[in-house]
């Protein structure tokens, strides 16, 4: 990058060649160019004629972009670069950090990121071509013009314990106009969901939109009876509180299912929706036992979810972003989260909770 000022004209520049480039040959034309190299057997020495405006490395300098939007261009990509560096270096230590944690179930995930070569960040592979990421693949943007862009973390959640991970909305970016609240929807999913999908309509998964409704497994359900926290939008941050048990398997006509409860919370008040029933999938021939009532009956307030899927699969963080612009930023790591009480996040006493990377958000004694 040029640190001094360069004129936005063509001029024209004199290239002189090092004496490895001069050919002692006969007279020649250079690769490429219009040059003659004439050879002086007298002199011993070859002697170079071109028009001053032809020459082997000749070209006008175009190092640095001349219109003001290109410049800008340029300037951001270079800092989103240093961003970049910085957000991997910092990931990477944490990983190496957990190689030396005092908690099993950490250090195998350390473990199993090592080998794996993988961070707790969105996965560029496993996104809709309309997301944009940054910041080391924690910040997603959408700037594609599909109506639902979505896209998965890179690791999935661990099994049989509870995991906690967030998602703070940042706004617009890109000199979008704000003519209204940002909308998407934050959630679970597997790999079956396509990424042009809203979370939360396909089987297996489940998202809390910014209306403040959850989409679980195709049925929607109405939100709480506090208004204050019916919906969310810029600057704010929402959690996920997710528990895949393995022993809750059941048989069904589509294979073995397992129950994986969920609990939602915004800026640390969790949402309890009322729930009219269970998430519904062709084939069950028989539904975990559950706390929530039948349609018909009243429905108390419950903070949790059950959400339906296959043994098989796993379960990712997921993100679908609607509207254009849409900055949200991940948090898939202990020290990154912001809530970090068990009332906050709905969890049960006496149990760790973990973050997506492994590390311990909550300890059992806390």
């Amino acid at each position: 990058m040029m640190h001094y000022d360069v004129s936005l004209r063509p001029f024209v520049a004199t290239v002189q060649l090092r004496e490895s480039f001069k050919k002692q040959t006969h007279p020649a034309r250079t690769c490429g160019t219009d040059s003659v190299v004439d050879y002086d057997a007298d002199a011993g020495e070859a002697s170079t004629t071109s028009s001053p405006l032809e020459g082997p490395f000749m070209c006008t300098p175009q190092s640095f972009p001349p219109t003001p939007a290109s410049r800008a261009h340029v300037l951001k990509r270079g800092s989103r670069f240093a961003d970049d560096v910085v957000f991997l270096a910092r990931d990477q230590l944490r990983v190496h950090d957990g190689l030396e944690s005092s908690n099993e179930r950490t250090r195998e995930m350390a473990e199993a990121l090592t080998h794996g070569k993988r961070l707790a960040v969105f996965d560029a592979d496993d996104a809709s071509a309309g997301i944009d990421l940054s910041c080391g693949q924690h910040v997603a943007t959408k700037v594609g013009p599909l109506l639902y862009c979505s896209l998965r973390s890179m690791v999935p959640i661990l099994r049989n314990c509870f995991v906690y991970f967030e998602m703070t909305v940042l706004g617009r970016s890109g000199g979008v106009l704000q003519t209204g609240m940002a909308t998407l929807s934050f959630g679970l999913s597997t790999k079956e969901m396509p990424t042009d999908t809203l979370v939360g309509a396909w089987k297996g998964s489940v998202g809390l939109c910014t209306t403040g409704q959850i989409l679980i497994s195709g049925q929607w359900c109405s939100p709480g009876p506090d208004p204050t926290i019916s919906s969310f939008g810029d600057r704010e941050t929402i959690g996920c509180l997710v528990c895949l048990d393995d022993s809750s398997a059941f048989e069904t006509w589509d294979g073995v299912m397992i129950t994986a409860t969920v609990t939602f919370n915004i800026n640390g008040r969790i949402v309890s929706p009322h729930v009219p029933s269970l998430p519904t999938i062709s084939g069950f021939d028989r539904r975990p036992a559950t706390s929530i009532p039948v349609v018909g009956t009243a429905v108390p307030p419950s903070f949790t979810l059950p959400l339906l899927v296959p043994a098989e699969e796993e379960l990712y963080p997921t993100l679908t972003l609607h509207s254009p612009g849409t900055s949200v930023m991940c948090r898939f790591s202990a020290g990154d989260v912001v809530s970090r009480s068990r009332d906050a996040i709905g969890a049960p006493k006496k149990v760790p909770v973990y973050a997506v990377d492994g590390s311990l958000v909550l300890t059992a004694e806390e």
